[in-house]
């Protein structure tokens, strides 16, 4: 989520200012509280159809990340022109408003059968024993957070990454509303040593995984390099399980489609672990440009993916994966 939403243009300054940083914070969670408010008084499809309005408003607002939006749609993109571009840009805003007013419904969408379709495409361990742990990876695809609601519907425990927002105050609303989700969640920092505790006790790992991460490796995505993590194939082999790859797909309003895809095997022709590593994410993010390509608008790129330069740079070796490896299991 942004920095600042009301409170964009004045970013710059409002870095260097405690005082207004702290209010524009407020304001935008007034913002966001009344959204969420005025959504939950609404059927829920009704709030979702009002929220892709209010997204496609907000995008008009925010400049920086509209052009952000435009930079990673020209690349997934290349044969759309720039009208095309800007179209695709602007459904894609609205997406993000669905999403938002969705929050006020993440119980009802996950107790009603006929909002949340699961369909699994090839069983796993997990499915028959959910004490059998295993790694769930998906894209910031229609509503990615309904992927936790699927798996507590199919009584499978699990533990969830997020990243939290800069604002204080919109992490704490977005969490209490999280909380339908019945998962447990743990924030990006030291996320490695979180996911494996919640693997030793038993919950599936889940991560969304298609934006670019500081620290990880260069994986090829819509043709060109993005620094990626690898914990999720790490994990998964650390555990000796499945990595699956989950899709969401938005069916109608608030009415989705959870594709629980065949698991990613590793090629047994890599020689170490690295490499076999590598080789999941690569098949990983091709089954996501698939996707992508087959629902653009429903894609919420809204960070930088790839350096402005073309030139990439990564470590040797990424801090939460180092911990897989230093984890005491």
């Amino acid at each position: 989520m942004a920095e600042f939403i009301i409170g964009s243009p004045l970013r710059t300054l409002a870095r260097k200012h405690h005082f207004l940083r702290r209010l524009l914070w407020r304001l935008d969670f007034l913002f966001v509280w009344s959204l969420v408010k005025m959504a939950r008084l609404l059927p829920v499809d009704t709030a979702s159809r009002f929220g892709q309005r209010v997204g496609t408003w907000i995008g008009a607002a925010m400049s920086k990340k509209t052009a952000i939006f435009k930079e990673n749609m020209r690349v997934a993109f290349p044969e759309l022109s720039e009208r095309e571009i800007e179209l695709l840009v602007q459904r894609a805003w609205g997406r993000v408003g669905r999403v938002l007013a969705e929050y006020a419904h993440l119980e009802t969408i996950l107790r009603d059968p006929q909002r949340l379709v699961i369909d699994i495409r090839e069983p796993i361990t997990t499915y028959g024993n959910p004490e059998q742990p295993c790694v769930m990876v998906t894209a910031h695809l229609s509503n990615w957070e309904v992927v936790c609601s699927a798996m507590a519907k199919m009584g499978i425990p699990n533990a969830s990454l997020y990243s939290p927002p800069s604002n204080p105050y919109l992490d704490k609303l977005l969490h209490e509303h999280r909380r339908a989700l019945d998962c447990q969640l743990l924030p990006r920092d030291n996320s490695a040593r979180g996911l494996m505790r919640a693997m030793k006790a038993g919950r599936t790992a889940g991560m969304v995984i298609d934006r670019r991460v500081d620290e990880g490796k260069p994986i090829r995505f819509f043709g060109r390099d993005k620094l990626s993590t690898l914990m999720p194939a790490r994990l998964a082999m650390k555990f000796s399980c499945d990595m699956v790859p989950v899709q969401v797909e938005r069916l109608q309003d608030a009415h989705f489609r959870v594709i629980f895809h065949p698991p990613i095997k590793p090629d047994l022709k890599c020689l170490d672990e690295e490499a076999r590593a590598l080789d999941m994410m690569q098949q990983v993010h091709k089954q996501f440009e698939d996707w992508i390509r087959a629902q653009p608008e429903d894609w919420i790129c809204s960070k930088r993916l790839w350096p402005t330069t073309g030139k990439i740079e990564h470590s040797e070796e990424a801090g939460d994966e180092a911990d897989i490896d230093s984890y005491a299991a």
